[in-house]
């Protein structure tokens, strides 16, 4: 992989951490491919940009209203000449009452080059708890806990086998 295909993917981090801070949805999906596969942090399946796009939407209007996020790249895995994978941690600021102020997780995404352009064609959302977090000291990954789970689970709108909300087109 190249220094220029290495940037690009770098970029798709950063322009999905500038949509999250903003809380816009569509931004959030341009950087998938129109038939991308997403696994959110219990579990949940999206397949499609706008089953993606509406997903994020409904988080971004409640339990992540106001949020930040923090995402940085791990790792860059080339596996061919037009696709990778992605390591990243993230951190998660949260300011809905009732739920743990951060949230730490461990995305992942699959890239390919399509017409020339890199598309998430993948992405998992894996979310840390204290048994998961890595032994060495890591700024992403301290102040894990495993409430984090409950709670995000009871106030998360969208279940494991939930598929996204339904609405007109985004």
């Amino acid at each position: 992989m190249n220094t220029g295909d290495e940037q690009a993917l770098r970029d798709i981090v950063t322009k999905l951490e500038a949509a999250w801070n903003r809380g816009d949805s569509v931004s959030w999906t341009n950087e998938f491919a129109e038939d991308a596969d997403f696994i959110h942090i219990l579990g949940g399946y999206f397949n499609g940009r706008i089953p993606i796009e509406r997903g994020h939407r409904a988080i971004f209007d409640t339990i992540y209203k106001g949020s930040t996020a923090k995402l940085a790249v791990q790792k860059i895995r080339s596996v061919g000449p037009d696709a990778a994978i992605v390591f990243m941690l993230a951190e998660l600021k949260i300011t809905q009452a009732g739920l743990p102020p951060v949230l730490h997780a461990r995305p992942t995404m699959i890239v390919q080059k399509l017409g020339g352009e890199w598309k998430i064609v993948a992405f998992q959302n894996t979310i840390i708890t204290e048994e998961g977090a890595p032994a060495r000291k890591d700024a992403l990954a301290d102040g894990t806990h495993s409430s984090l789970n409950a709670a995000i689970a009871d106030h998360h709108p969208i279940k494991g086998f939930a598929k996204a909300p339904s609405s007109e087109k985004p």
